[in-house]
Formats: structure tokens, sequence, C-alpha cells
């Protein structure tokens, strides 16, 4: 069978460090670095005249042991010439060659064996929300059959996230965020009451409306008691409904729920507090989702945790975004720079020394997600005399099983009940002396597998995936085609922002209605599904009269119509706003009669300014001046762009963009499936100029460089990238820090593109994975032709598509003789472009004239010699000396000596003597 060299990704390039010619077996490039490991194939040239070569060593920038003319021509190439691991017609005929010889050999096989290779089988797999452990009955790579999108819409808008106070009632109780005690976001919200009574609680209540009588819906609430005798949450208000609780555990949240069909449109959702003055419980993630009736019938056969799982917490209306499946590697450890470590130093990705100088101890620690019931196993190759453990505990950290600090080699645990995180160890233990660690192993099952490092393998789709909120009918689907994703939209998600543009309709007293014109956005269905949310998250109501303030409406003369309160926008009844003061409303500003309070409302008359909502500043605004904003306000607990989701008249196939192929190995894998993956975001880094931050470069950091801020919080970063490369370079934020990265001066490349692919803090729903894996032989030989026809496919657009974005000349910079210097940046050059033109540019000057400048070497040089005309100046004179750029190579300047400078921009491209 004929030998199969690896690919490079993106078939980076780099060019000849000299000229060659057409029998060198030893050549050198410019960077190396970028071309694959020997033995290998490399691409001479870019048009049909190209050598293709084998190579059998690279040491730094020197190839050798080279076969010329492996494919194409041997010939000379000048200095400059792009050099890169392109898919060739070798790799073509050798994957369909071994493709043959396999099947060739199938007639001397029995007709069971046969049946292998002859009869194509696949073993459909379908991947749940969340961990799980799937058994693969070999290696083989995941095909992709489906996705289906799903739309939660929490009635409670934001108010439920317990990020800011606002929105929150108070009866007999106090209320603070709370950054410790949480289950999602930053904050959770802690509830003390101000009374004593064994029947009256103290209670923090979000109102609600908009609800249909009789309807169908579930409210649901994470809750941890603190000192108090019980907690409840439930339908308050002028809501007949009963109470989910009561909840008296002290150590960890808990999740309760409550079914109710209202008797009212509107009311509260209570979180009470009973006991005695001064004590307190948490409350987070409470939500209220109106729900089908046979869903509605189902919860009464559902577990705490199944309702949890079914209905996770959004903000407002969220669809499945970003959907992500991992299979995490046989070996479940990362490199030790991705543990949490309090001290020591990873002297490599799977060594570890730690020091401890008391009987205290010093420890390195990952942290995971286990599968309940799954047994673990987790070795060391080496301790240094120092101690490993691994524990079970729930979402409150509290420890339900341990092996506590050993001195071997070896644990095997399996994850109890109520298992959420699996934390695992490398520690002094309590003795005193320095140890290093080295070799960490944990993989799934009973036994120690030989060590190895952590292999990962990820399908990420970036998009979003809608459906109807309440019946999941009409599903955006994602599917695959010849390698590529695609996604049948049905249903459109827009941000109303200043992107758009606006205009008034109607003034009424209190609010005016404003409207989005046709045109601007793909048109609804018909009869409309639509769903707004406001800046602080609440929905807006569909239906919109001369008397509601709030509301969203589509009109086929008018387009999408909003009405929006004078106490929001700041704009009073006599007073009509322009087109652009309507945008930087929809950016997060409210007008204001400038000298007065932010909350007043501006009447026409005196000077109009603009604020922004936040905690602090100007009334509780932040004053941004009397000049009208052109920009979005910060994002945070009290503004986000007004959102607007509906269903599409007519259906649309998009692409998606994606990351990564999905793979299995023989037997167990733990696979994760979630969503709110964010793949290879561009990213900027500034320099920490104050006090203590200035050796570093920042990123996502929120005083350092406002520019340096990702576009979605992040949870958890997953890499970080140079140039489209893996860079371990970062260090991992301050613990308790919203989360923030540095890199050290020493390391960053101010001319390097920086990427980052992170998992975001806001959630979403998510959904399953269906699809498929080879399991005999025949699917698996069909699975490689198909992917050789779509990967020749695809690295043949991409190479069109790098020449487009290629710059057409390699530019050279020669020795420049006889006293000549570029002067300044402009740096004298040559190069060629794809058509063989020879280009020269930059300009000199301090040189002798009627001598040579430089020499152009051979394939740079003219067919016959050239006159050109130049432009100079010399002690403040201007002049136009000519040059001649000889047959020889030589470039001479003529008419002037030792100019102040003397360019070279002027000489028209000529072909090359070759």
């Amino acid at each position: 069978m004929k030998t199969m060299y690896p690919a490079q990704v993106n078939s980076p390039g780099t060019e000849l460090a000299a000229a060659i010619d057409a029998t060198q077996d030893t050549i050198q490039v410019v960077d190396g670095s970028v071309l694959p490991d020997a033995p290998n194939l490399l691409t001479i040239g870019t048009d049909e005249a190209a050598e293709t070569i084998l190579y059998t060593e690279k040491t730094g920038d020197e190839l050798s042991g080279v076969t010329r003319g492996f494919q194409g021509t041997a010939q000379s190439w000048a200095m400059g010439t792009k050099v890169a691991r392109y898919f060739t017609a070798y790799d073509h005929d050798a994957a369909i060659g071994n493709i043959s010889e396999l099947s060739a050999g199938l007639n001397a096989l029995g007709d069971e064996t046969k049946d292998r290779f002859d009869i194509e089988q696949r073993e459909d797999v379908v991947l749940n929300a969340g961990m799980q452990i799937l058994n693969a009955q070999r290696n083989a790579a995941f095909s992709l059959g489906g996705i289906k999108g799903r739309t939660l819409v929490n009635l409670l808008g934001r108010n439920g996230g317990m990020e800011s106070l606002t929105g929150i009632g108070l009866s007999n109780a106090t209320a603070a965020l709370d950054s410790t005690n949480k289950t999602q976001g930053i904050n959770g919200l802690r509830v003390t009451t101000t009374v004593s009574s064994a029947t009256n609680s103290g209670i923090a209540y979000i109102p609600i409306s908009g609800l249909k009588v009789d309807g169908y819906y579930v409210l649901i609430a994470d809750v941890k008691n603190g000192n108090a005798k019980e907690l409840f949450a439930g339908w308050g208000g002028a809501i007949t409904g009963s109470y989910a609780g009561p909840v008296t555990a002290k150590d960890k949240f808990t999740t309760i729920w409550r079914k109710n069909r209202p008797n009212s449109s509107s009311g509260n959702i209570d979180l009470a507090v009973l006991g005695d003055v001064n004590t307190y419980g948490y409350y987070d993630a409470v939500r209220v989702y109106e729900i089908s009736a046979t869903e509605y019938a189902a919860l009464d056969t559902m577990t705490p945790e199944q309702v949890a799982a079914k209905y996770p917490y959004v903000d407002s209306v969220q669809p499945v975004r970003n959907p992500y499946a991992i299979r995490y590697g046989e070996n479940l450890l990362p490199p030790f720079y991705e543990w949490e470590t309090t001290t020591g130093a990873s002297d490599a990705p799977y060594a570890h020394t730690i020091t401890a100088t008391s009987s205290t101890s010093v420890s390195a620690v990952y942290k995971m997600k286990p599968v309940v019931g799954q047994s673990y196993t987790y070795s060391i190759g080496s301790r240094g005399g120092g101690r490993i453990g691994l524990d079970f505990r729930d979402a409150g950290g509290n420890i339900l099983l341990s092996s506590g600090w050993v001195d071997q080699d070896l644990i095997t645990l399996e994850a109890p009940t109520g298992s959420e995180i699996m934390q695992i160890f490398v520690s002094s233990g309590g003795q005193i002396g320095t140890f290093t660690f080295k070799n960490p192993m944990l993989n799934i099952g009973t036994g120690a597998k030989p060590f190895e490092p952590r292999e990962d393998s990820m399908l990420a789709l970036q998009t979003d995936l809608y459906a109807d909120p309440l019946t999941g009918s009409n599903a955006d689907d994602v599917f695959e085609k010849d390698g590529q994703y695609f996604k049948l939209a049905k249903w459109k998600g827009n941000a109303l922002d200043g992107a758009l543009s606006y205009v008034v309709l109607n003034n009424y007293t209190g609010f005016k209605r404003v409207a989005v014109p046709v045109g601007q956005l793909p048109l609804p269905l018909t009869p409309q599904k639509y769903w707004a949310t406001k800046y602080q998250g609440s929905l807006l109501s569909l239906i919109d009269t001369s008397t509601r303030v709030d509301a969203v409406d589509y009109s086929d003369t008018h387009g999408w119509l909003l009405s929006i309160s004078n106490a929001d926008s700041g704009w009073g009844d006599n007073y009509t706003p322009t087109a652009d003061e309507i945008k930087a409303y929809f950016m997060g500003y409210k007008m204001y009669p400038a000298g007065g309070s932010g909350s007043a409302i501006y009447t026409g008359s005196g000077t109009k300014a603009w604020v922004y909502r936040t905690p602090s500043g100007l009334d509780g605004w932040q004053d941004v001046g009397t000049t009208l904003p052109t920009s979005p306000a910060p994002i945070n607990a009290y503004w986000q762009p007004y959102q607007l989701v509906y269903q599409l008249a007519t259906p649309t196939v998009e692409p998606i963009v994606s990351e990564g192929m999905l793979t299995f190995n023989e037997g167990d894998n733990q696979v994760e499936v979630g969503t709110g993956i964010v793949v290879r975001e561009a990213i900027r880094l500034y320099d920490g100029e104050q006090p203590g931050y200035g050796a570093y470069y920042y990123t996502n950091h929120a005083t350092i460089g406002g520019g340096s801020k990702w576009k979605y919080k992040p949870m958890k970063v997953f890499s970080f990238y140079r140039n489209s490369l893996a860079d371990v370079s970062f260090d991992p934020p301050p613990s308790g820090s919203d989360p923030w990265y540095r890199i050290k001066k020493s390391l960053y490349d101010p001319s390097a593109a920086y990427s980052v692919t992170y998992l975001m803090l806001d959630k979403s729903p998510i959904v399953p994975f269906s699809g498929s894996y080879a399991a005999n032989e025949k699917a698996m030989l069909q699975e490689l032709t198909d992917a050789v026809q779509q990967n020749a496919t695809a690295v043949s657009v991409l190479m069109n598509k790098k020449a487009d974005k290629d710059p057409s000349i390699v530019w050279i910079t020669p020795t420049l003789l006889n006293g000549w210097t570029s002067f300044g940046t402009n740096t004298v050059q040559y190069g060629k472009d794809a058509a063989g033109n020879v280009h020269i540019q930059g300009m000199a000057g301090g040189g002798a004239g009627e001598q040579p400048m430089f020499i152009l070497p051979v394939g740079f040089r003219p067919k016959r010699t050239r006159q050109c005309v130049s432009i100079a100046v010399k002690d403040g004179v201007v002049s136009a000396p000519t040059y001649e750029i000889a047959a020889d190579g030589k470039v001479i300047p003529y008419g002037t000596i030792a100019p102040t400078w003397m360019t070279l921009d002027t000489i028209t491209p000529f072909p090359a003597e070759r």
C-alpha cells in the first residue's frame, strides 16, 4: 500500500530563503515551523508549473533528504518562492489506490467476513444533554443526523437571575445580592426576614403579568436555607396557587417547583423566609414557563432533578445557542497547567512540583462533572513521596465520598447519587518537603490504563436554533451535507439596536409608538408568531392599543411597532425624537434635561442630555453629556438590547460555522453535550500600564483596555490561540474575580492574531445530538471515500480562497551597496507577482551615484536593460534623476550623489528573464 502523508491544517506557507537549482536536495526556507514534520510532501510554487517534493528530514528551517520532482518537473526556483503543504495528486491517488487494494483483497475472504466489507452497517446514537457514558463498538467518527431547535421563554425576564435588585419587591424582609451562594450567573439573592412569627414570612417577590387565565405554567427555583425555619417559593399576590417547599436543608441548594393554572393574569412570585427576625435563605435561577397540557400532566411523574434538567434557567427568551458535543480523552485529566493550583510549578504538561514548608496540605486540584453510578480509576506514574486523592461532591461542594489522602498510586471509586463535582488531587498530604508528580491518569472503569495525554474531540456549531416555545413545533433543524453543516431556519432572532432605523408613528399620553419600517428584517409568518423583550428582559405585550405601553405588534404597512414609555425614553408628550435619537434609545440611552435628574423627562425646552442605566452615577444613571451618543451603552444587569424573535414567512437554508469532528474510542467514552460555546472569538490584548499590572498584556479586563471585553461573559475557557495555533501562555484569572486573563509581555507577539474558545456564562436550553457511527469496515471505507472526496473539494476551495487572500507579491529586502540605505520606513524591496512580473518599491538615500545600489538575483532580472526616471531630494532641492536596471541585475542611479532620498516606486513592473 502507498504511504499516506499527514496534512497540515489551513496549509500555512513559507518561502524559499535562497534560490535553488533543479538538483539541490537540501533546501533552506524562511520559517520551517509552519511546515509538517518529516517525512512529508511540499509544493514549491502556486501555479500549474508548481513542483512537488518529498523530504525525509527537517531541522529548523532546513529540509534535507529531498526528492526533487516527486510530482511535476524539477526546476530552478528563485528566493522568495512560496512553499506549503498543499493537497496533491499523490494524496488523492494514494487514498483511492489503498482503498481499491483493500477492496480487491475481499475475494479471498469468507462470506461472513466479506459481508463486513460488502454491507454497510451503522450504529445509531443519541447523545443527550449533559454528561454520559457511551460504549462504542470501534474507533469511529460520529456522523450528525440532526439537531432540533428549542425556545424557552422565562416570563420573569432576567429578574429571576438575581443579578440585580431591580424588579424585586419586599414585604417584611430585606434583600441583598450574594456572589457566594448561587447556582448560576454571578450572584444569588439573600432574603432576610424582619418579622418574627411562626406563620408570617418575610417575602421577596417578583411581579408577573401577561398570564393566560387557566393556562398551564410551571414555577421553578433553586433554594438554599441559611438559618431560617423553612423556605418556600410559590404563586402569590392575586394568583391562586400553592407554594413549593418547605426547604430546611442548609448545606446545599435544592430545586423546588410548583405547577399552576392561574385564575388571574397577574400577581407575584413569592420567595419566602419563615423564622425569627434576621433569619435568612438564598434564592437563584427563578423561572416561570408556559408549557403544554401534555407537559403539565407529565410533571407529576418527574423528580425535581428531572424538572430542573428539562426546564433549565434562562434569561428572557433563549434558543438553543451554539450547541456542542465533546468526547473526552481516554485520560480524563488535562495537563497540569489547566489544574487549579495553590502553589508549585508545572515542569512539563504532565509533571508538577509542590513544596510544603509546614504540615498544612498544599495541593493542586482538577474538577469535572462525573456520571452518577460510574466507576473511575485514578492512577499516577510517580508521586515523589507525595499523596493523591479523589472525592465526589454535591453542587454545594459537600463531600459525598472521598478516598482521603493516600500513599498509593491507584484509587478506584464509584460516583454516588447526587454527585455533581469530581475532584482529583495531588498534594503534600500534611507532609513537609518537595514532591514531584508525573503522568496522572483518570479513566473510566475499575482498572488502571497505561498513561497517555488527554486527547479530546469536539463538534461545535455556531448557531441559534429556535422552535415554538409552547408546542416545540416548527423547529429549526441542523443537517449535514458534503461535510458542511446547514440549518433549515424557520425562525429569526434580532437585536433591536443602533443597526436599524426607526420612525415615530404615534404620540400618546405617557408613551410613543415607534416603528422598524418594512424591509429591514425578513418577513414574519402570518398569522404572526413573535416574542419581544425589553431592555431589562421582560416580555412585551403582543397587543398594542392607545392605552398600553411596553407592547409589540406587526403591520404589513409599517413593519414592527413598539410602544415605549416616556419614563423609559425621556421623551415628553410634546416632544418628537429624531431617528438618531430613537437609535440612541435602542442603544441603551435615556434623554433628560441637562442639569436635572437622570429620571426627568425632556419636554422640548432647554438643553438635551443623555444617561444610561447603571447602579451608580447620577440618580442611578451614568451621565454621558449633551452630545448625542452613537455607540452602544455598556451591557449590564440593568440594560441589554431589546430582542425580537419571530417565525419566518419562508424558511431558509443557512450554512453554519462549525469546528472540529466528534470521534469515539472503542469501548467506554465520556461525552458531554451542552450549549453556549464560542469558537475562536477574535480578542484584543492591552498593556497593563497602571502599577502592579505593567509586566503583562490583558484581555477581558473591566478597566484595562475598554475594547478587551469579550462578546459574552465567560464561564470556562477551553483554549487560547495565536495565529490559529493553541497558545498555553495565558495565566488563569485570580480566584473569585470576574474572569480576565493575561500574558507576560515577553511572550506576547504584537503582530499575531489572538483568539479564544470559551463557554459563555449565560444559559440556554440543551437538546440531543442524533446521528450514527460506522459499525463495520464497509461503513468505514465508505466514510473514508466520502471524506477524501469532500476534503479534496474543500482543499481546492481553500487553496483558491488562500490564493485570493495571499499577497500577490512576496517582498524581498536586498542588501544595499555603496553607502545606500533605506529612507525611514520606506524599505527598498523587490518581488514578483503571480504573472511573473518584477516590482520594485521603497526609498533610499546617502549613496554614491553611477554605482550599484543593489543587485537583483537571477529570476528577477529584466530581459534587457531598462531606464527609469525617479524623484529625489537633496539639500531641499527636488530633482528627477534616472536609474538603470541592467540585464545583469545591477540597479544603478545616475545624476545625483548622496541624496536625502530618492524613490524607486516609479518603476513600471517588468517581466523577468528566467
